[in-house]
């Protein structure tokens, strides 16, 4: 009971680190619906803060807009004007007709799944440039509370691919470049020498392609948890920021029972953080009539969409957030070894579960992932 508990408060402690407590309603002094946010945020007056050039009737008002929000547990709010939220254009797809120049669109093997060469392949914590190509996904809420509770990875200059299940009406758009969510810029220190990561990139969504074949029902056949982001700008590509390769041959594609793949993350799901600092995970690949076995969950429909991995040495699969990338290091053309995106993490992650964790396996949605893409 007491490692129960201890576990219970961390989770807790965690979750309060980083995530606002949420936001409190109030009336502008122009009587519109706002909401209590830091100054900082607030458009109306952070601007004019900055030129110091608010009146004295600005001030005044800027002193009563505080007042509605003092609040002994947190300082240096103000009552300010909410934003409309602005949704992203969403739509649910299957495989469209596919055009040459689409093909050219998700980088060569010259770019993608470059990786830290110095890596810690049993470590928890990863080097600040490792798997460059992670991402979290931002949620805004109707209090005006950011936070992010899922991952992706970026395909491409202009796409990020995650899990269908962490679309909803409250995101508004991804970071990139991130390694812990505490500072920015990202420094370590090893023997003395210091290394910064270049600043972390918040880029908005332009639109989201759902799968067509996704449901939230296990039970239900043709359930591919799987969703493209399409950013609102291209992403330059750098140390700290770089696409993942797609397998797109079968040889790319091959997975054998017992293949040591990676999960990584900060740890997140819908419901909880556990880490600031991004993470990884040794998972192996298990194979889908032993993943049935061990599940042994009848109305759930495990076929060749999903794969299945199991944490090895009784590691946590639920290191990984929803949507990031399952990983695996393979040779690719001209035999260097680069990472290869074998899965994005959906839904049936138990933290410290004997049974095998679900997958969509991305090289089965290649047709699908290419032919949605858009120049």
């Amino acid at each position: 009971m007491a490692g129960f508990l201890q576990k219970m408060i961390t989770i807790l402690l965690a979750y309060l680190i980083t995530h606002q407590v949420l936001a409190k309603t109030c009336e502008t002094e122009d009587y519109e619906d706002g909401v209590c946010v830091p100054l900082q945020r607030c458009d109306r007056f952070k601007e004019k803060l900055a030129r110091s050039s608010l009146s004295e009737g600005e001030r005044r008002v800027m002193q009563k807009e505080q007042e509605k929000c003092a609040d002994e547990e947190r300082t240096g709010l103000i009552c300010c004007k909410r934003k409309p939220r602005v949704k992203v254009p969403r739509s649910y797809e299957d495989i469209q007709p596919l055009r040459d120049e689409q093909h050219s669109m998700l980088p060569n093997q010259s770019i993608c799944g470059l990786d830290s060469s110095d890596r810690i392949f049993y470590g928890n914590v990863t080097n600040l440039d490792q798997y460059p190509w992670l991402v979290l996904i931002k949620y805004i809420n109707d209090e005006e509370q950011e936070a992010f509770q899922c991952g992706g990875s970026l395909v491409s200059k202009r796409y990020v691919l995650t899990a269908a299940h962490c679309i909803n009406n409250m995101i508004a758009g991804v970071r990139l470049g991130e390694w812990n969510l505490e500072t920015d810029p990202d420094c370590v220190s090893k023997q003395g020498i210091v290394e910064c990561a270049d600043p972390v990139r918040d880029v908005g969504i332009e639109k989201i392609v759902v799968h067509k074949n996704y449901t939230r029902r296990q039970s239900k056949g043709g359930k591919i948890d799987m969703a493209l982001l399409r950013l609102d700008q291209d992403i330059v590509f750098g140390k700290y920021v770089a696409p993942v390769c797609i397998p797109k041959t079968e040889s790319e594609a091959q997975l054998n029972d017992g293949h040591v793949m990676f999960v990584a993350g900060w740890g997140m799901t819908e419901n909880d953080v556990t880490s600031t600092k991004k993470l990884f995970v040794d998972v192996t690949n298990v194979g889908l009539n032993e993943c049935r076995r061990k599940i042994n969950a009848p109305l759930i429909k495990i076929d060749e969409t999903m794969i299945c991995a199991l944490g090895v040495g009784g590691k946590d699969a639920c290191q990984g957030d929803s949507g990031g990338p399952l990983m695996a290091i393979q040779k690719g053309t001209g035999g260097a070894d680069r990472f290869f995106l074998k899965g994005v993490v959906s839904k049936g992650l138990t933290c410290g579960s004997t049974k095998p964790g679900f997958y969509a396996n991305v090289y089965k949605q290649l047709t699908w992932i290419v032919s949605n893409l858009e120049s």
